[in-house]
């Protein structure tokens, strides 16, 4: 009998996420007219480190929702209760002081995520592909995100 494995994480990351990551990078970075970069050596650093947070991040997040998500699942009774608001509550959520634009969640709800739970592994980058989802808002849910979690690990 064979020991069931646990699925892989993929060595590299996908060239077109990749091609994605480093254009929304580079859009920080002024172009000239004839589309070359003019920036000052601290304005590239700040682009080459935004670049590695992402990527990183899209990893990490991918390889705790494969070891996290498999155990929270299979333990629903451990499940802390906010994984289970939905995200079209709005009065669940303005409790865990969460207030989401009704396009923010129509486009939420249209990818497929219809619980507060759903975007725990959700990287910032995945998010902003989504329809009239923006940094600002990519920024906020995973901050309410983290602070949902550290109040439940405390409790």
């Amino acid at each position: 009998m064979l020991a069931k494995q646990e699925p892989s994480v993929p060595e590299e990351i996908d060239p077109a996420v990749a091609d994605d990551l480093v254009r929304d990078a580079m859009g920080f970075l002024l172009l000239t007219p004839g589309k070359k970069v003019l920036c000052t050596k601290r304005q590239l650093r700040d682009c080459m480190l935004r670049l590695a947070q992402e990527a990183y991040a899209m990893g990490y997040l991918s390889e705790e929702k494969m070891y996290l998500g498999s155990r929270t699942l299979r333990n629903l009774t451990e499940r802390p209760a906010w994984m289970d608001i939905r995200l079209d509550d709005r009065g669940e959520l303005a409790k865990h002081k969460i207030r989401l634009r009704p396009i923010v969640v129509r486009s939420l709800l249209d990818a497929g995520y219809r619980f507060l739970g759903d975007l725990c592994w959700v990287s910032e980058y995945e998010l902003r592909k989504l329809s009239y989802i923006g940094r600002t808002t990519t920024r906020q849910i995973r901050i309410a995100i983290r602070q949902l979690q550290a109040q439940s690990e405390c409790a």
